[in-house]
């Protein structure tokens, strides 16, 4: 039978000048369930987060992973975008960016031809209108039933940047079988100084809430901040304790950010759920 069907963050801790440090990891069905689908060819088919784990797919070792399809019981010709949360990267120098794709179909059957792209963006506005950048990446898996490896440094496109995107584009072909797409990693050099951030959050709890959310932190903050998963600013408040309790009750239900910065600049962000 030609087709199988499916039945289906590491935070940045700031060390040393040059030390690596990987600032976002999605490779499992739970990262990338927090990525954002959108369907531009408007065929009601998307990418989607799974865990192939347990299928006869060839590449169940996978486990959790992204996919999107170019078959699923008829052909299908993909437009599908994939965009991962907001990451701020605007305290590193240098950023790599990897990740792993492929097909379950054997090279031999001729169904493993999908073709993507890979961009690293600084705001969704145009990617989402059908402006593409030029990519970090493009191309045609070259085999089937393995998991190609890439690696690209992305410094010019994401080093300093408050608001990263990595974007993974399945398109340009038709009637293959599925793009998985998995093990996405950003990867930074630190460069704010010698000495570890001290800036710890020790509590932060009701989460999920419905109503407040009470942060403890090690040292004073400045300001805490709530910000949306596109990075969009929603609200600052000034402070000036270890102790800050953000009220969230007007907030809509979802995932949001919280942000709290020192009067030295140091920042943690981390997200909370709004019931």
């Amino acid at each position: 039978m030609k087709k199988i069907l499916l039945s289906a963050v590491a935070l940045l801790s700031l060390t040393a000048v040059n030390a690596q440090v990987d600032v976002y990891t999605a490779n499992d069905s739970a990262a990338f369930s927090m990525w954002t689908a959108v369907d531009l060819d408007g065929d009601g088919f998307n990418f989607s987060a799974i865990d192939l784990t347990g299928t006869t797919s060839s590449l169940s070792t996978q486990g959790g992973c992204a996919i999107s399809n170019s078959w699923l019981t008829n052909p299908l010709t993909p437009d599908n975008l994939f965009s991962s949360p907001v990451q701020d990267l605007s305290n590193v120098a240098t950023v790599s960016l990897s990740w792993a794709a492929g097909n379950p179909e054997t090279t031999a059957s001729g169904w493993f031809e999908e073709y993507y792209a890979v961009y690293v963006v600084n705001n969704l506005t145009a990617i989402l209108a059908g402006t593409f950048p030029t990519p970090v990446y493009e191309g045609v898996l070259a085999a089937g039933e393995v998991m190609e490896q890439h690696s690209y440094d992305v410094t010019t496109q994401a080093a300093g940047q408050s608001t990263v995107y990595v974007v993974v584009r399945h398109f340009n072909c038709t009637d293959e079988n599925y793009l998985v797409f998995d093990d996405v990693k950003l990867t930074a050099t630190a460069y704010v100084g010698t000495e570890e951030q001290s800036l710890e959050v020790l509590s932060a709890y009701p989460n999920p809430t419905t109503d407040v959310l009470n942060i403890t932190l090690n040292e004073n903050a400045t300001s805490v901040s709530i910000l949306g998963l596109d990075g969009k600013l929603i609200s600052t408040d000034i402070v000036n304790s270890n102790i800050v309790t953000l009220n969230v009750a007007e907030l809509a239900a979802g995932v949001y950010f919280y942000e709290v910065i020192t009067a030295e600049g140091d920042k943690v962000r981390n997200k909370f759920i709004k019931k």
